[in-house]
This record gives C-alpha cells, sequence and structure tokens, in this order.
C-alpha cells in the first residue's frame, strides 16, 4: 500500500509540475464542478431557456454532502485529465488516447447518475438513453454505491496513468 500511495503522489507532483497543467487542472475543475450541478438543472428545468428557474432549484436542495461529493468527483476528474494529457505528451504516442477518452465519458456519466439529487433531475437524463423512471429510482436508492464504484474507479484510473508517468508500466 505505501508503494501505490507514493507511486501516485510522485505521478501526479510529475504531472502538476507544469503551470500549464495546473491551469488545465483548474480548468477542468471549475468545468465538471458546474456540470454535475447545471445539467441536472437543466434536466429537471426543461431546458436552457428555464436554466436559471432549475438552478435555483437544485441549489436549494443541495446538502453538505452533496457539495462534497461534486467536489470531490471533480477534484478527482480533473486530476485524471491532467495526468492523462501530461502523460500523452510525455509518450508523444497517441494510441490509448480512444481507451482515455471512453473511459472519460463514461465516468462522466456516471458521474452525472451519481451526482444527481432527485428523480426529476435524473429521469430526463436517463431518459435519453432509454432507461426508465424504475432506473432513475434505484439510482437514487443505491446512489452512494454509485458514488463509491466511481470513486474507487478514479483512483484505479490515477494509479495507473501514474505508474505510465513514472515509465514503471508500458501497457499501462
Amino acid at each position: 500500500m505505501p508503494e501505490i500511495l507514493a507511486t501516485v503522489w510522485v505521478g501526479v507532483q510529475q504531472s502538476l509540475a507544469g503551470w500549464r497543467y495546473r491551469g488545465l487542472f483548474g480548468v477542468v475543475f471549475l468545468v465538471f464542478f458546474a456540470l454535475f450541478i447545471v445539467l441536472p438543472s437543466i434536466f429537471s428545468s426543461g431546458g436552457i431557456a428555464n436554466l436559471f428557474y432549475g438552478l435555483k432549484g437544485v441549489l436549494g436542495i443541495l446538502r453538505f454532502q452533496d457539495y462534497a461529493t461534486i467536489t470531490t468527483l471533480s477534484l478527482l476528474y480533473a486530476l485524471f485529465i491532467s495526468m492523462q494529457v501530461y502523460a500523452f505528451r510525455q509518450k508523444k504516442n497517441y494510441t490509448g488516447i480512444g481507451t482515455a477518452i471512453g473511459g472519460g465519458v463514461g465516468t462522466l456519466f456516471a458521474g452525472i447518475a451519481g451526482t444527481a439529487f432527485c428523480v426529476s433531475c435524473l429521469a430526463p437524463l436517463l431518459g435519453i438513453f432509454g432507461i426508465g423512471f424504475g432506473g432513475a429510482l434505484l439510482v437514487l436508492e443505491y446512489r452512494f454505491y454509485f458514488v463509491i464504484t466511481i470513486v474507487s474507479l478514479m483512483l484505479i484510473g490515477i494509479y495507473y496513468t501514474a505508474r505510465q508517468i513514472q515509465k514503471v508500466c508500458e501497457t499501462c
């Protein structure tokens, strides 16, 4: 366990050493923090035209643990993206970029599903993918487990990216 933490720590330090990557980290964090709040309000309020009405409603129901969840997922996502960009630029071989983008989009969708706080926020989003109201209730009922799974997968991704940055693993 200590060598895993050391690997991740060194990888994070290397990838965030430059001001460009720290800036990318900050921008990605702010974008995803906003997305995790704005997207549910767009889906629950009926579109962009009612964004401020929906945003007021979403901000009104958020609790401290909801903000903690959004902040944690946004930080992990920003760290993952910054480390991936650093690793791809360091390697200068863009063969694995599709896997990283696919994993990132999947994590984004899972993060939005995990940070939805009411059925009216989640049902339209899942309806786009053909999942009905019962699926929204299921996700809301077991939201804690979704968030734990998402955080675990993000940490695994960050670990393997750190190994790739340090050139410990060529297949990562």
